[in-house]
């Protein structure tokens, strides 16, 4: 519940923190304070890293932290928070797809079904705005960062699950944290924006809490599902995700149609195929991930 409110919530804290920074500087920030509260407490994590570590946390910081922070901000530049948040849902079906693709997991006939049928409800979604206020070239953006999570949770169940969950975030955001301080103080306006700007301190600490609590913390806790259940288990947290950035949505006055509840319904229903394969249950210790590689 703490993932869905948390992520949910997500998308609404960009579209404000948009009233003082553009997109990227919002990425840079978010990245930036997740990076510095997760190595405030992880100190002492740096030493279980293993060279076979490094291009795996590498991976994990540009697919799963780097790209999609800035594709989120991005997309919500021209569609409602709560719209891409129901896009954000689609990390299941393509977490399965990656998982199939790039890294020999099986695929039942169901979950291929609920692919398909997940794919269909993003097409209703991506239909014209016909009141010409919504760009809805930018849902791609929102698909990609949610292709981007599905490679990140696979690399993690595959690679990583020797790492403690904590060890996983912090050491994935060490690759793109420095570089995003350096790009935000060197190839932005951000001071002169926090000079001038009469609201940019308030929406600097929204950012914050995106970045600490609703991406740091978050992330600990959805490594720690990976580790714990599987790939596909731990990005079904994005069942309710849409609903809580919908909620949002509509509470901040957008424009949430039948259309959208209904896009989201038909994404809901193939993510619910995609996960039903079997019952979910804690791995043994020592076979985990044989289990990830095969069971999924």
């Amino acid at each position: 519940m703490f993932l869905a409110i948390a992520w949910g919530s997500s998308f609404l804290i960009m579209k404000r923190g948009l009233r003082s920074f553009d997109y990227q500087q919002i990425g840079a920030l978010r990245i930036a304070f997740a990076w510095f509260l997760a190595s405030l407490i992880a100190l002492r994590q740096f030493r279980h890293m293993k060279k076979r570590d490094v291009w795996p946390l590498l991976l994990v910081g540009i697919f799963g932290n780097g790209i999609p922070y800035f594709l989120f901000p991005l997309a919500i530049t021209r569609l409602d928070s709560g719209l891409v948040g129901v896009f954000n849902s689609m990390v299941p079906l393509f977490t399965m797809i990656t998982g199939a693709l790039l890294f020999a997991l099986p695929v039942t006939r169901k979950q291929a079904i609920g692919v398909f049928i997940g794919l269909a409800g993003a097409v209703i979604l991506l239909q014209p705005d016909t009141s010409g206020d919504q760009n809805m070239f930018y849902a791609g953006y929102a698909i990609a960062a949610s292709l981007c999570y599905a490679l990140s949770v696979n690399i993690i169940a595959r690679y990583l699950s020797h790492l403690k969950s904590i060890a996983i975030t912090s050491l994935s955001l060490l690759y793109v944290g420095p570089l995003c301080i350096v790009y935000l103080f060197a190839s932005t306006n951000f001071v002169g924006i926090m000079q001038t700007d009469p609201i940019a301190w308030t929406n600097l600490g929204l950012i914050a809490v995106l970045g600490m609590v609703n991406s740091a913390l978050a992330i600990i806790a959805f490594n720690v599902l990976i580790k714990e259940a599987s790939p596909l288990f731990a990005s079904s947290v994005t069942y309710l995700i849409p609903l809580v950035a919908l909620a949002w949505g509509v509470a901040d006055g957008e424009n949430i149609g039948w259309i959208h509840v209904i896009g989201m319904m038909i994404i809901l229903l193939g993510v619910y195929l995609v996960n039903r394969k079997r019952k979910w249950r804690k791995k043994e210790p020592a076979t985990h991930l044989h289990a990830v590689s095969n069971d999924d």
